[in-house]
């Protein structure tokens, strides 16, 4: 701020841009339009900043984001590009294990494919929307600064003495040769609740100040609450992911950089009686479809690994935590919740094989594949063993002489048997779902497909939020600052005896009719003329409505 003063006529020194002079109220301003009043008394006068300093880059950043416009602005994008960010489900809603550009291509179309392109897919967790939210953040802290520092200071060290043009600019204004009892009426108000400040023949009445404050405790709500929207993008605070476990398997958990470890021992799937489902006729209802899930939960076990910050050591994995995790009944330990969000029952697991003569005799026992870890060799009787030579979990084609696989996931299991029998040729078969080739001539044997197993997975979603305290803090303040400058009027009455007359002015920042009215029932009392609004048609206005 610059040193250059503004010297009023009663003597006092003002600051650079002071437009009512802190001392005894007169106009000092003389670019300013006598005309608003209303404008001048929002801050009693006290200079601006922004409104007064426009010389350096740090002025011009300043005023820039101190503008009410542009907070406006900036707050209208953020609603937009958060309203863009629902057109579409966001990656997270999307299945499991798709390629989201395939997903959003195939489901929405070409505007879906460029929603995809365009980044709008993971918009709220966007760089740009983070700057965003972080330029409305700071447009609010400085529009806040600039205008809150020059309220405080104005109301903290408000003068009771005030310049005869002061009284006169007041929308509530009057003078009247009533003699009057100064230290009466000042008990009058404050049995009204005004406080009371008294200099002389001079009185300052003030009550509701709070009023003043309440955009400001808006402000720094909504600032606690994009603080608390921001944090959620550091690591450790926020946590939202989806988890597919398969039965007996052991899992780290998302986002906990291995921190933490899950096993799903076991998962229990119960559905109600096929009877049951149908209103009419249920015989004929096909059972296939009629299956609905009664009760469906995983056994669980959370680990927690000791080794974590050791690079390049194995994982040292200790039982920290073990339920039953059912939904609306989450596993909870260190911040972390599992929910059961679903299930998937449509991965194989296990192919039962038999092995027949061409005429189809079963030849031994039947054996076992399991497609995630396939034994090499199953030996059927003394004579007779069926070994693996080569196998593809998701078929694709045989390149030189190998199965070659699209993915590790059994979705389409193919296998190259060898079957070997003492004092025999080996034998060589291809086997895949619907299909089965020899490969070596003159075969005595078939390797036939029996049964399948499916393999139960469990899918969680793992959530923490260490934000929830910090938002509803900032969500509680912002509903606070509303009630504040709702419901309370900030209302100040300046009287004075000066030449033996009685002056009398008041301001407040809203409801001025019934500010009058309550003023007029302590003139009442003290048997004064009452004061009246200057803008007689707001007010006469308002009397006929009323009655």
């Amino acid at each position: 701020m610059s040193n250059k003063q503004i010297v009023c006529e009663c003597g006092h020194k003002n600051p650079e841009g002071t437009q009512l002079c802190l001392n005894c109220g007169r106009l000092i301003n003389d670019d300013y339009d006598k005309k608003k009043t209303t404008d001048v008394m929002r801050y009693d006068g006290q200079a601006i900043r922004s409104k007064t300093k426009n010389r350096t880059i740090l002025d011009r950043v300043w005023n820039f984001f101190a503008s009410v416009k542009t907070g406006v602005t900036l707050l209208v994008l953020t609603v937009i590009a958060a309203s863009i960010g629902t057109i579409f489900p966001q990656e997270y809603f999307i299945p499991m294990n798709v390629n989201p550009e395939q997903y959003y291509y195939e489901h929405y179309g070409s505007l879906g494919l460029l929603y995809y392109k365009l980044g709008f897919h993971n918009l709220y967790s966007s760089w740009w929307f983070l700057i965003l939210l972080g330029l409305v953040a700071f447009s609010i802290i400085t529009s806040s600064i600039d205008r809150g520092i020059p309220l405080h200071k104005s109301l903290k060290n408000q003068r009771t003495k005030k310049h005869n043009s002061f009284y006169k600019r007041q929308r509530l204004n009057m003078t009247t040769q009533d003699q009057v009892d100064l230290e009466g009426i000042g008990k009058s108000f404050k049995n009204k609740r005004y406080k009371v400040k008294q200099d002389g023949n001079h009185l300052l009445l003030e009550k509701g100040r709070l009023s003043r404050y309440g955009p400001y405790i808006n402000h720094t709500g909504l600032i606690i609450l994009l603080f608390g929207a921001m944090l959620r993008f550091l690591p450790g605070f926020y946590l939202d992911e989806m988890l597919y476990v398969k039965e007996g398997e052991t899992k780290p958990v998302p986002g906990t950089d291995r921190a933490y470890y899950i096993k799903n021992n076991d998962f229990i799937y119960e559905e109600y009686n096929q009877k049951s489902q149908s209103n009419s006729n249920p015989e004929s209802i096909d059972p296939s479809l009629n299956k609905i899930a009664k009760n469906y939960e995983t056994k669980a076990t959370l680990y927690e690994n000791d080794k974590q910050d050791v690079i390049g050591s194995n994982e040292n994995l200790k039982a920290v935590a073990s339920d039953s995790i059912k939904v609306n009944h989450p596993l909870t330990y260190d911040h972390l919740q599992f929910y059961q969000s679903s299930f998937d029952n449509s991965s194989l697991k296990e192919m039962t094989f038999n092995l027949k003569t061409k005429d189809g005799k079963a030849l031994g026992q039947s054996f076992t594949v399991n497609l995630e870890s396939p034994k090499k060799e199953y030996k059927l009787t003394d004579d007779l063993t069926v070994k693996l030579r080569s196998y593809a979990p998701d078929y694709e084609k045989i390149e030189n002489g190998v199965l070659a696989t699209k993915s590790p996931n059994p979705n389409n299991p193919a296998f190259v048997f060898e079957v070997t029998k003492k004092g025999e040729k080996p034998e060589f078969s291809f086997l895949r779902i619907k299909e089965s080739q020899d490969i070596s001539k003159g075969n005595q044997y078939d390797v036939k497909f029996a049964n399948a197993t499916n393999q139960w997975a469990t899918v969680l979603a793992v959530k923490k939020d260490l934000t929830l305290p910090i938002l509803f803090t900032g969500f509680v303040i912002f509903l606070i600052g509303l009630a504040v400058g709702s419901y309370i009027n900030h209302r100040r009455i300046w009287i004075n005896t000066d030449k033996g007359e009685f002056n009398i002015a008041g301001h407040t920042n809203k409801n001025y009719y019934g500010f009058s009215k309550e003023i007029n029932q302590v003139l009442d009392k003290h048997q004064i003329t009452h004061i009246k609004d200057t803008k007689e048609d707001i007010h006469e206005s308002k009397e006929a409505n009323n009655g």
